[in-house]
C-alpha cells in the first residue's frame, strides 16, 4: 500500500514538474516544426540554412490562444522583430495590447508590410527554481506589467508569425538560467534534441593560437564596435598590441591569456565591453598582510595586520624593484571599467589593485618587498588564515548600501521633516517597483519635503526608459535624452560563431541607418525627447550622489541633471563617460581557440556634443561637490561619508545655481578629434526644429 502511494506521489510531482504545452487545446509534442539543431530555412546561393540551437518552435492556426506554461513573474514583455534568426533582434517597448493598433503605429513609424507582419510579442517568465521561460511569436490580447504574477494556463496571447524564413504561424519557447540557454524540452516531458556548448577545458595556448585570437578579437571590434579608436589611435592601439604579444612565449597558460585580454579591453576605454565567459585566472587565496594604495597621487600603506600597524599611511617608493610610477601603469592596465578618459574607476583600482591584480595576476606571488621613501626596505609576507583582519577593515566598501538593505533594489525615508532620501541601486525595476518611486515622489511633493537626495552610487544602470520615466519626476522643461546614433554599417556583420549569413541585405541589423558623407559609418539622425511628468513632480532642490560605480543608465541621469541645471551632484565622476555611450544592441564574440567570450556593444548613442569645462570630453558627469578617497571613507570609520556630507551642505543651505555662458559653436571631427559627426555643425538648427516637432507628436 506504501509503494502505491509512494508511486502515485511521485507520478503526481512528475506531472506538476512538467510545464503545460502552450497551443490550447493541444498535448506536449504536438505540432513541433523545429527543434533544437534543426535548420531554418533552405540554403542557396545567397542566404546559408541556419542553426535553431535553443529554440522550441510550435505550429498553430494563427489565432490560436497561447497559454502560459508554468507559475512565474513577467521580467520582460516587448515587442520583437528578428533580422535574422540567431543573429540579431530589434526590440520595441510594447505599444498597446492590440495587434491592429500595434500596426498602425509601426506603418507611422514607416515599417513595410511585411515586417509588420513578423512583429510579435515575447513574454519572459521567472520561475521559482530560477529558469526563465521565453515564449514569442504571440500577438497582443493585453498589456502586461514587469514583475506581475502569471499561473500556468493563463491566457498570454494567440498566434502570430515569428520570423520571415518560417512562413507558418508559431510560438516559440526558449528557456533560460543565469542568462544561459539550456534545454527546452525535457520540461515538457519530451525526449530532448537540444546540446548544451561544450566547455572550453583548454588550460594553454600555442603561440600561433594565442596570437590568432587577439588578431581575430581585434578584427571583431573593428567590424562591430563603434568609434574603436576615439579614445585611444589606431598607431597607439597597434604598438600596445605589439609589446602584448611579444610576451607570449612558444605556449601561455590560458589565465595569463586572460589577464592580456582584460588589458586590451581596458585599452578600448568602454565600460559595457567586458569578458563574460568564466575567468580562467588561478588566484591567491590570501592576500598580502599590508595592501598599498594610491591617494592624492601618493602610494602608501593604508591597511596593515596588527603587528605592522606602525607602517599605516608610510609613503612607498618601489615594489619588489619596480617604481610607483611604473607600477601605476601596471595596475591601471586592468581598469577595463572605465568609459573614455574617466579617471575615477582607474584612482579604484590604484586603491585596491596591488591584491586583486599585482600579486595575484602580475607577480603572482603575494610575499611582496617594500621600499619606503625613508630609505627603509622591508619584505611582507602573505597572511595567514588564521591572522587577524586588515585594519582599517573594509565592509565591502564597494556596495555602500551592504550597510542598509543588501536584498532591497531601491529604498526610500525620510531622513528629516526637510530631507526625503532615495537610494536607487538599479534601474531594472519592474513596473511594480516603478509604481512605488513614483508613489514616493507623489508624497514627498504633498508633504512639501524641500530636499531630496537621490543616491545613484553603485548603481550599474538599466533601462533606459525607466531612468528617463524617474527623471521626469524630476525635470521642469523637455530635456533631449539623445542627440543620434552611429553604427559601423547597417548589415553584413560577422555573426561571430554563429551560422547566419554575412551579406549586407540578408542580415540588415540597422535599415534605418543613413550613410554619412565622409563613407565612415552610419547614422541614425533623430533626437530624443522626453516632457516632464504633468502629474507628478517635484520642484525642491535635488541632491544626487554619485560614484565610480555610477554606470551607464545612472551616468546619464546624472548628466541631465547637471546639463539642465536641475540640482547639484556630490561625490565622484561617473563610471560611464557623458557625451557618449556604447550602451545598446550587444554581440557576444568567442575567442576560438581560448573559449574566452567578449561581449561588444554595436550602438555608440551620442548624448551631447558640446565640450567646455564643465562637461570635458570622455570624462565622466564631474560632480559640483567632490569627496574623494580616503581611508576612513573606504572602512565607513564615520558612518557614510558622501551621505554626511550631503546633509551637512544642506544644513548650510549651500547649492550651485549654474549661470549658461553665451551659446557655444559645436565641434566638428576636425576641430575635436572625438569622432562626432560633420553633420551635426551644420544641422544644429535642424536637429531642434525636429526636436521640437517630436515633442508635439508626442503630446498628441
Amino acid at each position: 500500500m506504501c509503494f502505491v502511494l509512494l508511486l502515485l506521489a511521485s507520478n503526481f510531482a512528475f506531472a506538476q514538474d512538467n510545464y503545460l504545452w502552450p497551443i490550447q487545446g493541444k498535448k506536449a509534442g504536438e505540432d513541433i516544426l523545429y527543434r533544437p539543431q534543426d535548420y531554418i530555412g533552405v540554403a542557396d546561393g545567397v542566404n546559408q540554412a541556419e542553426l535553431n540551437f535553443n529554440h522550441l518552435i510550435i505550429g498553430a492556426p494563427l489565432g490560436t490562444p497561447v497559454l502560459c506554461p508554468v507559475d512565474g513573474t513577467i521580467t520582460h514583455a516587448n515587442i520583437l522583430y528578428s533580422n535574422s534568426f540567431s543573429c540579431s533582434i530589434d526590440v520595441f517597448n510594447q505599444q498597446t495590447g492590440n495587434f491592429e493598433q500595434d500596426s498602425l503605429l509601426f506603418i507611422e513609424w514607416g515599417m513595410s508590410p511585411e515586417k509588420i507582419r513578423y512583429m510579435n510579442t515575447s513574454v519572459s517568465i521567472r520561475v521559482a527554481d530560477g529558469r526563465v521561460v521565453h515564449v514569442s511569436g504571440m500577438r497582443p490580447l493585453r498589456l502586461f506589467k514587469t514583475g506581475e504574477t502569471l499561473h500556468r494556463g493563463d491566457v498570454l496571447g494567440i498566434v502570430g508569425y515569428y520570423y520571415k524564413r518560417i512562413k507558418e504561424p508559431c510560438v516559440v519557447v526558449s528557456i533560460s538560467k543565469n542568462s544561459q540557454a539550456v534545454d527546452p524540452m525535457t520540461p515538457f516531458g519530451l525526449k530532448t534534441t537540444f546540446i548544451p556548448p561544450k566547455a572550453n577545458n583548454k588550460t594553454q595556448l600555442t603561440y600561433d593560437e594565442a596570437i590568432a585570437d587577439l588578431d581575430e578579437l581585434m578584427d571583431a571590434f573593428e567590424d562591430a564596435f563603434p568609434g574603436l579608436y576615439d579614445y585611444t589611435s589606431k598607431e597607439e592601439f597597434d604598438a600596445f598590441l605589439a609589446r602584448k604579444k611579444a610576451t607570449i612565449g612558444e605556449t601561455i597558460p590560458i589565465g595569463d591569456f586572460e589577464v592580456i585580454v582584460h588589458s586590451v579591453i581596458s585599452k578600448v576605454c568602454d565600460s559595457h565591453t567586458s569578458i563574460i565567459s568564466e575567468s580562467k585566472i588561478k588566484g591567491v587565496t590570501m592576500p598580502n598582510s599590508v595592501l598599498l594604495g594610491w591617494f592624492n597621487d601618493t602610494l602608501q600603506v593604508w591597511r596593515a595586520v596588527p603587528k605592522y600597524k606602525e607602517y599605516l599611511g608610510k609613503k612607498v617608493v618601489s615594489v619588489n624593484g619596480i617604481p610607483a610610477d611604473s607600477l601605476k601603469t601596471l595596475l591601471l592596465e586592468f581598469d577595463e571599467a572605465s568609459d573614455g578618459y574617466v579617471k575615477s574607476c582607474g584612482d579604484l583600482v590604484l586603491i585596491y589593485g596591488m591584491d586583486n591584480y599585482f600579486c595575484e595576476q602580475i607577480a603572482k606571488d603575494c610575499n611582496i618587498t617594500v621600499t619606503f621613501a625613508d630609505g627603509e626596505t622591508k619584505r611582507f609576507e602573505q597572511m595567514g588564515r588564521k591572522d587577524p583582519a586588515r585594519e582599517p577593515k573594509w565592509i565591502e566598501y564597494a556596495y555602500h548600501h551592504f550597510h542598509v538593505d543588501e536584498k532591497a533594489l531601491f529604498q526610500y525615508k525620510k531622513l528629516s521633516d526637510s530631507v526625503a532620501y532615495l537610494d536607487i541601486r538599479t534601474f531594472e525595476l519592474d513596473e511594480m517597483q516603478e509604481d512605488s518611486v513614483r508613489a514616493f515622489f507623489t508624497q514627498i511633493i504633498a508633504d512639501s519635503i524641500p530636499n531630496l537626495i537621490i543616491d545613484l552610487r553603485d548603481n550599474y544602470g538599466g533601462p533606459r526608459e525607466v531612468m528617463e520615466t524617474i527623471y521626469s519626476y524630476l525635470a521642469q522643461k523637455p530635456f533631449c535624452t539623445s542627440l543620434y546614433r552611429f553604427v559601423n554599417k547597417r548589415g553584413g556583420y560577422k555573426c561571430f560563431g554563429g551560422s547566419c549569413p554575412v551579406d549586407e541585405e540578408s542580415t540588415m541589423v540597422f535599415p534605418d541607418y543613413e550613410p554619412l558623407a565622409n563613407g565612415e559609418g552610419f547614422v541614425k539622425n533623430e533626437p530624443e525627447w522626453v516632457n516632464p511628468d504633468s502629474l507628478v513632480n517635484y520642484k525642491g532642490r535635488l541632491y544626487v550622489l554619485t560614484n565610480e560605480a555610477s554606470f551607464s543608465a545612472s551616468a546619464s541621469f546624472a548628466g541631465y541633471v547637471k546639463k539642465q541645471n536641475r540640482g547639484v551632484l556630490v561625490g565622484r565622476e561617473t563610471g560611464s563617460a557623458y557625451h557618449q555611450m556604447k550602451a545598446e544592441h550587444f554581440t557576444q564574440y568567442m575567442m576560438p581557440a581560448s573559449g574566452i567570450t567578449v561581449q561588444i556593444p554595436m550602438i555608440k548613442i551620442v548624448a551631447d556634443t558640446v565640450v567646455n569645462e564643465r562637461f570635458p570630453f570622455g570624462r565622466g558627469v564631474l560632480p559640483d561637490y567632490p569627496v574623494n578617497f580616503t581611508p576612513e571613507e573606504l572602512s565607513f570609520a564615520h558612518g557614510d561619508s558622501i551621505l554626511n556630507y550631503t546633509q551637512q551642505l544642506i544644513r548650510e543651505g549651500k547649492y550651485i545655481y549654474y549661470v549658461e555662458p553665451e551659446p557655444e559653436t559645436l565641434g566638428s571631427v576636425e576641430e575635436t578629434g572625438k569622432g562626432f559627426p560633420w553633420l551635426w555643425v551644420v544641422g544644429g538648427g535642424v536637429m531642434v526644429l525636429f526636436g521640437i516637432a517630436v515633442l508635439v507628436r508626442k503630446n498628441r
